[in-house]
């Protein structure tokens, strides 16, 4: 087995890629969403979402439900224990996302840069929580 070190790395790097995958989905689901029902407002928080327009913060919660369940099912012993942190990386990183996602509603900024650069730190930020997280629990 891999020192703790390197399986937190690992764990870090994987979780922030993931966040970042789930940032990019839920730009898409509400740009679709957006797209066939023009009363929506476009967000990559699905509470956020939730709260401003619910049809598309509730697709995107079932998205999000179904893109952490998919990690979930394992079919055999052996793929079950190879793919034990997979599993906690996707789990964590999708429940934190939630909260993570808030970030840039924190601060109000007309600046484009600043919105774009607290979605990449609120991405950063969930990843390193979320693999610390499956690395030691």
């Amino acid at each position: 087995m891999a020192p703790p070190s390197r399986i937190l790395a690992w764990n870090v790097a994987s979780a922030i890629g993931y966040s970042f995958i789930l940032t990019f989905v839920m730009a898409v689901i509400s740009l679709i969403v957006k797209a066939f029902y023009p009363p929506t407002v476009f967000e990559i928080a699905p509470i956020m979402s939730l709260l401003k327009s619910p049809a598309s913060g509730v697709v995107q919660l079932i998205v999000l439900a179904l893109l952490v369940s998919f990690s979930l099912p394992v079919g055999s012993k052996v793929a079950e224990g190879n793919l034990k942190q997979v599993r906690k990386v996707a789990v964590y990183a999708g429940v934190s996302y939630l909260a993570f996602s808030l970030l840039p509603f924190a601060f109000t900024t007309p600046y484009l840069q600043t919105t774009v650069g607290l979605v990449i730190a609120y991405n950063v930020l969930n990843g390193a929580f979320s693999g610390t997280l499956a690395t030691y629990f």
